[in-house]
């Protein structure tokens, strides 16, 4: 199939101008567009919570006081058709359902094109949590001005909406966030070469004092002739310490007795790091003679460091300082079938599945397999064992907490085509592909009611029994 041919560019600045204005303004518009949609698929989704069970809904509140209950699991089918995460697609939902129902003035002014729809969003960020008097009191305020507001005077208006309306809520807010000291690891947002991020916030004194020892690190490396750049020497210092304090621990009752004349034990390794490597342990240590002339190509995986990918490089240097113990974990054959008798899957059956799917299995969805669940793709029958489906790695899948209810109570339905391949129906018949390379979507499983037939293929979709549609 031949690609047409992209339409010519201005061949002038002005002409490149009016273009420019001209698709801004079109994007403005789809972008209003999409949230008129948002709003109108939660309004099709209100929940009944008398009845929630009976209909398979679950009814969640998604913006502030006063907005309807929805059924959360309308969610998915919408976030899978954007190709989004749940999560986010949750979130562009619950900002335009705070939108219309509780910023009104500000809803009118963004269907009237007056107001940025991604700007209307940003405020209802800030009001989700306020009552609807303060929601209101905000509206009333920003509606006229929001595409002029600047995040400072949107914090002022809201602070004002709070002390105005909520008194109470602000004191114990005051209260709650007397200590406002933490220290954040971001295992999620891990580098390529091996970093990972961190962020505090620490008394001063606690902050001046490691400044001083992290420099003074970074300095004593430099003079031992570290060719590393200062950040770098900076940071290695900061590790320096951590490894310090976790070698000599914390002084005990029993420190006194200890014999001062008696040399001090050998360094032990004081982090450990695990790692899923599809390479022999002696090829990444080069303990089996030949190095790094294997012509091997290593597929490590950090366990603690949200299975980020590392070098070859990267890992022998980990294996090489006496601080670390780097833990490899045996090549798990991903072309062998592991079954059991019983419900519960083993160990290695469950380490299996964790490194075949890496993430939870539904679209588009990248939670770490490892804090997930391993799901009988079809379901074990408990009172016939022999019936249902069977335990083993060919009917075994990760899924997160969420998308393994959203599959038991959600009306989703899955099978796996192959190992790591899945093909996911949603409760309206669209259908979707999970594999390595990621997610799309691929159709539908039946026609679209009122419609003559679907797409292609989906005759054939609609002919297997696990996929006929509800009754409507």
């Amino acid at each position: 199939m031949k690609t047409p041919a992209a339409p010519a560019l201005p061949d002038t600045p002005a002409k490149l101008l009016r273009a420019v204005k001209a698709s801004r303004d079109r994007a403005a518009a789809e972008d209003v567009e999409m949230m008129r949609l948002g709003v109108h698929w939660a309004d099709l989704h209100l929940a009944d919570p008398e009845h929630a069970e009976a209909c398979f809904t679950s009814p969640k509140t998604f913006a502030g006081e006063g907005s309807p209950s929805i059924d959360e699991f309308c969610v998915p089918e919408f976030a899978t058709m954007l190709g989004r995460t749940n999560d986010s697609a949750g979130r562009f939902l619950t900002e335009c359902v705070e939108v219309a129902y509780r910023l009104p003035r500000l809803w009118g002014a963004v269907q009237a094109g007056l107001v940025a729809g991604w700007r209307a969003r940003v405020i209802a960020q800030t009001t989700l949590d306020l009552t609807l008097e303060a929601a209101t009191y905000v509206d009333e305020q920003v509606f006229w001005c929001a595409n002029r507001l600047t995040p400072s005077a949107l914090g002022r208006v809201v602070d004002e909406a709070r002390v105005r309306h909520m008194p109470e809520a602000v004191e114990k807010a005051l209260e709650k966030s007397a200590d406002k000291r933490n220290v954040t690891f971001d295992t999620q947002q891990v580098s390529f070469d091996g970093t990972m991020h961190l962020e505090a916030d620490l008394e001063i004194p606690d902050a001046l004092a490691l400044r001083e020892a992290v420099a003074s690190g970074a300095e004593h490396l430099a003079k031992l002739g570290s060719t590393d750049t200062v950040d770098g020497r900076r940071a290695t210092a900061l590790g320096d310490l951590a490894r310090r304090q976790l070698t000599l621990g914390f002084d005990d009752e029993d420190s006194s007795a200890v014999e001062t004349s008696k040399p001090p034990a050998p360094a032990t390794p004081v982090t450990q790091i695990v790692i899923y490597a599809h390479l022999s342990a002696d090829a990444i240590t080069g303990l089996d003679g030949t190095g790094s002339g294997t012509g091997e190509a290593l597929c490590a995986r950090v366990e603690q460091a949200g299975q980020r990918l590392l070098s070859v490089e990267q890992v022998r240097a980990w294996c090489g300082r006496p601080d670390a113990a780097v833990a490899v974990k045996p090549v798990i054959d991903l072309r062998e079938r592991l079954e059991t008798k019983g419900y519960t899957p083993t160990a290695a059956m469950r380490d299996y599945v964790v490194v075949r799917d890496g993430t939870c299995v539904f679209p588009w969805c990248g939670r770490n397999a490892r804090h997930g669940d391993i799901d009988h793709v079809v379901p074990y029958d408990h009172d016939h064992p022999d019936r249902g489906g069977q335990t083993s790695t060919d009917n075994l899948a990760a899924l997160c907490r969420r998308h393994h209810r959203l599959k038991t109570k959600g009306r989703w339905r899955y099978r796996m085509t192959e190992p790591g391949v899945f093909e996911w129906t949603s409760p309206l018949g669209w259908t979707y592909r999970r594999d390595h390379t990621g997610s799309r979507c691929t159709g539908r499983a039946w026609p679209e009611p009122g419609s003559g037939s679907g797409t292609a293929g989906s005759d054939q979709q609609y002919d297997r029994p696990d996929l006929r549609p509800p009754d409507q």
